[in-house]
């Protein structure tokens, strides 16, 4: 008999939850106030049967007033920056650690969250040899080393190359003994109304 009282305790407590959380954002567009009254009547029930919520869950709204947030809009966020330094035997280590400052813009309250770990290695190991090296050392070809303006400009001198070496194949064609400009090979004229 206890067993399903508990179960059945269970069921109510979750299904009011989920109708508080879900009412809470179907009610932020329409109406805000409606908004915050649902989030902070689901906050309220979480300390009531004495649960907590996932980290993602107790961020997405305010401590205080329930107003749910959205950075922007209602809500500011800041990274604070602390730099701590630790010392083994052989190296310094600089530590950089985040701090998360969340300010409801609503009711003004500003909640304090642990950020990242973010280990920075001393400029001296930076400044080394690089571990990989390359396979193959690069060669410079004669193509690669001469300097063109832009590559707009190279494209251009490399279609006016083009067409110049076309204009000369023409050329030779018809100072050929026996080819004519009637026998549909196209002349220099064809060659010039393309252009």
């Amino acid at each position: 008999m206890s067993t399903t009282t508990n179960s059945l305790q269970t069921h109510q407590q979750t299904s009011r939850l989920d109708f508080l959380f879900e009412a809470g954002h179907t009610m932020f567009g329409q109406c805000p106030s409606l908004s915050r009254y649902y989030m902070n009547e689901f906050q309220n029930t979480l300390t009531e049967y004495e649960l907590t919520a996932h980290k993602p869950i107790a961020r997405l709204s305010c401590k205080s007033c329930g107003q749910i947030n959205v950075p922007g809009l209602n809500h500011r966020i800041e990274i604070i920056h602390q730099q701590s330094r630790k010392q083994n035997k052989t190296k310094k280590i600089i530590q950089s650690k985040n701090t998360i400052k969340s300010t409801c813009l609503t009711c003004g309250n500003t909640s304090l969250y642990h950020g990242s770990n973010k280990k920075k290695m001393p400029k001296l190991i930076m400044q080394q040899e690089p571990v990989i090296a390359a396979a193959k050392p690069i060669v410079a070809t004669p193509s690669t080393t001469s300097t063109s303006p832009s590559t707009g400009e190279s494209l251009k001198k490399k279609k006016n190359k083009g067409k110049k070496n076309n204009l000369k194949a023409l050329l030779n064609k018809q100072q050929k003994p026996g080819s004519s400009s009637s026998n549909g090979g196209g002349g220099l004229g064809d060659f010039l109304s393309s252009l």
